[in-house]
């Protein structure tokens, strides 16, 4: 999930910023960040999730027709969002100012020298207007330059092959500011390359392939190119995978590859590759706007619908909302438990969004990247959970200290996929 300020959601669950001010009065380890509170790393951590860790636990309430008459329909709809950088008129999209409330590698605010180079790099050359694509995993950023830990000038890891519109490269030449079918940012010169005509026509002409393992290591001649995990889009030839490479000259070459992990976009929709995707997500670290080549909580949502050929937007918020929608009131868990359709209904609340599974105990069960649970009434201290898990509406429920506190209190949308 993707915020420009951290915050606690709903006045009861932080579900994705980060911890500071360690205490000596406790055992258990605290980690460093920028915010007033505590955040408490302890391995009992795990005692307050409140079902088994089993996405197989839901197999059988999967309905398979549900997506499957439309999922060809949609994955039209996909690739033609997907390729509108290159085919879709749009827009001109211009870097945003900078305000330079950002931290730097030693956990400092960046200083005066930084920020007065930051803006003064931003003021971009003249618009290039060219079209472009990523040759390998990259962050792309509000405004170029470092924060850290928990980076709020991060608008979401650039996955290999997506195509992009470069709209302004940086005064020092080192970012270009790009445009893709989710999202705008800068990102480095070294991850996207040109492509002209040629390239484009190629590319949207040849089949689809996506990524469905996380991990995937892509060799050309033998020798490693990239990395690739699920969500990641290319394409192939008669010979095999192709992958875009950045030439001398700046422009994009395809180049056949060897790679295993990869199926015909978009992979069928059935109740073995559902839990076939999800159960890789469970127990991955949590890495907000997909830091680190992990991921927050809607890339994690928006992974899982591109596998399927599904177009989702990469903010939470406008993943909730699109669509076919619903608001919900106090009595979400009923609503849910009613009318979710199990791995195919988004549910949330400004700031998280979660894949609803199915049902444990007559509970509504999620799939979500979490990254922490109230410890204390003032909410000023957490546990982090800093993972994917499942859990169910009344998360929360079993620590003590907040027991009137549960991740189904706070849920507000709805949205079937």
């Amino acid at each position: 999930m993707i915020f420009s300020k951290y915050k606690w959601l709903a006045g009861c669950f932080l579900l994705v910023a980060a911890c500071t001010s360690p205490e000596k009065e406790c055992s258990n380890k605290l980690v460093i960040s920028h915010e007033a509170g505590r955040c408490f790393i302890d391995e009992s951590y795990d005692a307050i999730l409140d079902m088994p860790q089993n996405l197989r636990l839901f197999t059988s309430q999967i309905n398979e027709k549900d997506l499957r008459s439309r999922q060809k329909e949609l994955n039209k709809k996909f690739d033609k969002l997907f390729f509108s950088p290159w085919t879709a008129k749009s827009k001109e999209v211009f870097p945003a100012s900078f305000s330079g409330n950002y931290f730097g590698e030693n956990l400092h605010k960046l200083s005066q020298e930084d920020v007065k180079y930051i803006r003064s790099n931003i003021k971009y050359r003249s618009p290039v207007k060219g079209k472009g694509i990523i040759t390998r995993n990259t962050m792309a950023k509000k405004n170029p330059g470092d924060s850290y830990p928990f980076d709020s000038n991060i608008q979401s890891l650039v996955r290999l092959g997506t195509p992009v519109r470069i709209n302004a490269i940086s005064q020092d030449g080192l970012w270009a500011f790009v445009s893709s079918y989710a999202f705008s940012g800068w990102v480095s010169m070294h991850d996207v390359a040109y492509v002209n005509e040629s390239f484009v026509k190629t590319y949207i002409a040849n089949p689809k392939v996506v990524a469905v393992k996380d991990g995937i290591l892509i060799r050309h001649k033998g020798r490693f190119l990239s990395r690739a995990d699920i969500g990641t889009v290319l394409v192939k030839d008669k010979k095999g995978l192709l992958c875009p490479h950045k030439n001398f000259d700046g422009y994009a070459k395809l180049i056949s590859c060897n790679a295993s992990g990869f199926s015909q976009k978009p992979l069928e929709f059935t109740a073995q590759n559902a839990i076939k995707i999800t159960q890789q997500f469970l127990g991955q670290k949590y890495g907000w706007g997909g830091y680190l080549n992990l991921r927050d909580c809607s890339m994690l949502t928006m992974d899982y619908c591109t596998t399927f050929g599904i177009p989702l937007a990469r903010n939470g918020n406008a993943q909730l909302s699109g669509g076919d929608c619903v608001n919900l009131s106090k009595n979400s868990a009923a609503f849910i438990s009613r009318y979710g359709k199990p791995f195919l209904t988004l549910v949330g609340c400004k700031g998280h969004v979660m894949l609803y599974v199915g049902k444990y105990r007559n509970k509504p069960v999620f799939l979500h990247n979490v990254w922490g649970a109230p410890k204390t009434p003032d909410q000023k201290s957490r546990y982090v959970v800093g993972k994917t898990v499942l859990t169910t509406s009344d998360f929360g429920k079993n620590i003590k200290e907040t027991k009137n506190c549960k991740l189904g209190d706070i849920i507000t949308m709805m949205r079937f996929i």
